[in-house]
């Protein structure tokens, strides 16, 4: 994971370490996803609000085949 918020995760429930990675996502509601660079274990946990820190959405828009002249 990069770009990695602030995001309270708590310990690593395998190993206990206090060192965990954690973002969130919006999908139907907020997701958090935790990462522990001790051993590697992944989870995710339902967040009732979001977070404090929402970065900014990012907005794609749509791209538009271009048409080559016949020159």
């Amino acid at each position: 994971m990069s770009d990695i918020q602030t995001i309270q995760a708590g310990a690593c429930p395998v190993c206990g370490a206090r060192e965990v990675e954690s973002d969130a996502v919006e999908h139907g509601g907020w997701l958090l996803l935790a990462e522990c660079p001790r051993c590697d274990h992944r989870w995710t946990q339902a967040l009732r609000e979001p977070p404090a820190l929402v970065r900014a959405a990012m907005r794609v828009r749509e791209v538009q085949p271009e048409v080559a002249s016949a020159a």
